[in-house]
C-alpha cells in the first residue's frame, strides 16, 4: 500500500520547519560556498595536451590522484607539476663543539654525544694519525666543558 504524500502549508514557512528539497539546493547553489561556487564555475577544456611532470616515471595509474599545480601554457597546452613529498622534520640535538676529528652534541636529557667524523686516509695521514688527534682533541673538549660548568 503506497501513500501519496500532499503538502498542504508551504514549506520552511516557519523558523525550524523542514523545507522541500529544491528550496534546499536552490538556496545552496546561490550561496559562496566552496562546493556551490565549484559548480557554478565548472568548465571542460576538450581537445587539450596535457604534459605531467611526476616524482615517478611512466604512465599514472588507473585511479591514482596527484597533488600539484596546473599551469595554461597556451591556447591548448596545459602543464601539470607534482608537489613534492612533505618531509618529516626531524629533531636534532645541539652542536656543542666542532672539531677536525669529533663533534659533541647534546641530547635533551642534558648528556653530551661524542661522533667521530669521517677522516680521509692519505699516505701521510693514517689510521694512527687521526687517533692521536681525537683523542688530543676529546682532551680539550673535557676541558672546555669542564671550564663552562665551574662557571
Amino acid at each position: 500500500m503506497q501513500k501519496d504524500f500532499i503538502l498542504r502549508r508551504p514549506s520552511g514557512s516557519g523558523k525550524n520547519e523542514p523545507k522541500v528539497m529544491s528550496e534546499l539546493l536552490e538556496e545552496f547553489f546561490q550561496s559562496s560556498e566552496p562546493l556551490a561556487v565549484a559548480f557554478r564555475n565548472r568548465h571542460t577544456e576538450p581537445c587539450i595536451d596535457l604534459k605531467l611532470l611526476t616524482r615517478e616515471p611512466g604512465r599514472m595509474h588507473v585511479g591514482a590522484n596527484l597533488n600539484g599545480n596546473l599551469t595554461r601554457d597556451g591556447r591548448d597546452h596545459f602543464t601539470f607539476i607534482e608537489d613534492a613529498p612533505e618531509r618529516k622534520s626531524c629533531k636534532r640535538n645541539p652542536l656543542v663543539y666542532k672539531g677536525y676529528c669529533i663533534n659533541v652534541t647534546r641530547r635533551d636529557d642534558g648528556k653530551l654525544c661524542p661522533h667521530f667524523r669521517l677522516p680521509h686516509y692519505t699516505k701521510y695521514y693514517t689510521f694512527g694519525d687521526f687517533c692521536r688527534e681525537a683523542a688530543e682533541e676529546l682532551l680539550m673538549v673535557v676541558g672546555l666543558i669542564e671550564e663552562e660548568m665551574s662557571e
